[in-house]
């Protein structure tokens, strides 16, 4: 069995510990930049360490970089540079189709020379890694993607970008096990919602393993500037502007928060709690992965407002609106009047709880965040616009779902028997967090778990091959 580790951002100082907790597995490395190159080539366990950016400027200059397009129409491009942000967009079409198919040249050419039969991704969030997603299965490598339950620790893994729920989920059968902890935990959240836990493991962050050191500021300025003139060049995730606003968002993030306050007070004149019917849309954090990846349609999200405004068929009622945390002061002031200057359209002020706004809401909204989940489990009218393991819940189950309502406490234990408690996120947010996501019981689980994933995909295909 061989499985190839697409080392996204700084995931590889965490998934280079993998070779020591899968004896018997065949582990390849794929770099999508210089950071993650240099840490896995010191790594002995694996097979082989792959840099995308390998003679990659020369496939860049290339006088024939649409042969990689024309030759594989199964795969939408326009849907892979759909996934980036903002880093090259700001180019022209032609550059971002040189772009890709350079990546994609050479990661054909590392399917081919490795033949792994997985490969897995920590997040998809660049078009480096949706590419290699699209391009494994067209190569008939099967996909492996990180997936958070998001109401507990508990995580998965899938074969869909959309985070939906694996192939093989019918299965595994729940247990006694699964269905008291499932009761346990719909009695305790619907006698006192609060906001999910995603860090609440059974295991404390000790004996862990190496996080890897901090390297120094100055030295990583004069190696970005290195790698942009040389073998990187055509990398836009290399910005130092992006590494200044990264450091200055320390010190902006107050004053940040301060603008909000102005606008929110002179200028949203947002209410208190709203009175009546009201349907309820909680704002996304924008951009994100689980809006860029599931439903590129929805990156503006203007538009889903418009959206649910047309499709609404139960009244007149106000759309009440309220701002993501984490996006106090960041967006631009011309969203908010967009939005103000909408008919039914009401904001809420931030500091009201989101959960007691969900409780009283008529029907919740949203893409594919948390709160169409919250609005499920405490029993209120809930509508998503994305795809991911909630909607494909009710897809698989549509069914047995004809003509009763569904049952929350199976959900929990369909997403349970799947799932392991562990944690997967990028690496150095904070020392407590690292601690816990370098346990080795936590990577021993996360292997564990991937193990378990392999043997049940492989056989879910032998079934469904042998029907």
């Amino acid at each position: 069995m061989k499985i190839a580790l697409f080392m996204s951002g700084s995931f590889a100082q965490l998934m280079r510990h993998f070779s020591g907790f899968m004896p018997g597995v065949v582990l390849t490395a794929i770099c999508p930049n210089w950071q993650s190159y240099q840490v896995c080539k010191k790594e002995s366990g694996f097979y082989r360490v792959n840099y995308i950016f390998t003679d990659f400027n020369s496939l860049f200059d290339s006088g024939n970089y649409l042969d990689f397009v024309n030759r594989h129409n199964e795969i939408n491009i326009y849907e892979v540079l759909s996934v980036d942000k903002t880093h090259y967009k700001k180019m022209s079409g032609n550059y971002q189709l040189r772009y890709i198919s350079a990546v994609g040249e050479r990661l054909e050419d590392l399917f081919l020379s490795d033949k792994p039969d997985y490969i897995f991704f920590p997040i998809i969030e660049t078009i480096e890694a949706m590419l290699a997603y699209k391009l494994a299965i067209a190569f008939g490598i099967r996909p492996i993607v990180y997936c958070n339950s998001r109401f507990s620790s508990l995580s998965f893994f899938s074969e869909s970008f959309q985070e939906t729920l694996p192939c093989y989920t019918d299965l595994c059968e729940s247990n006694d096990q699964d269905l008291a902890w499932s009761r346990l935990f719909l009695k305790e959240y619907r006698e006192n919602p609060k906001p999910f836990n995603i860090m609440s493991v059974d295991f404390p962050g000790t004996d862990c393993m190496d996080f890897g050191k901090k390297g120094n500021v100055i030295l990583k300025f004069i190696r970005n500037l290195w790698l942009r003139r040389g073998v990187e060049r055509h990398n836009k995730l290399i910005s130092h502007w992006i590494s200044i606003q990264i450091y200055l968002q320390r010190i902006a993030l107050p004053i940040r928060g301060f603008i909000f306050y102005i606008n929110e007070r002179w200028f949203i004149r947002p209410g208190g709690q709203p009175s009546g019917k009201f349907d309820f849309f909680p704002l996304h954090f924008s951009p994100e992965s689980s809006i860029n990846v599931p439903a590129p349609y929805y990156i503006d999200q203007l538009r889903v407002v418009d959206k649910i405004l047309l499709e609404r068929s139960d009244g007149n009622h106000p759309l009440i609106i309220k701002e993501h945390p984490a996006m106090f002061g960041f967006r631009e002031k011309g969203f908010y009047k967009k939005l103000i200057r909408r008919p039914l359209v009401e904001f809420v002020r931030k500091e009201l709880p989101s959960v007691d706004l969900i409780k009283r809401a008529s029907t919740v909204y949203s893409v594919t965040g948390t709160a169409c989940l919250e609005a499920f489990f405490l029993g209120v009218k809930w509508k998503q616009y994305g795809v991911n393991f909630l909607s494909d819940w009710f897809v698989r189950n549509a069914e047995k779902l004809k003509g009763g309502d569904a049952d929350v406490e199976q959900f929990i234990c369909d997403v349970r028997s799947v799932s392991k408690e562990f944690v997967l996120y990028s690496p150095g947010i904070s020392v407590m967090r690292d601690k816990l996501l370098f346990s080795r019981k936590n990577i021993s689980r996360i292997c564990e778990h991937l193990k378990f994933h392999v043997a049940m995909d492989s056989k879910f295909r032998s079934l469904s091959e042998g029907k």
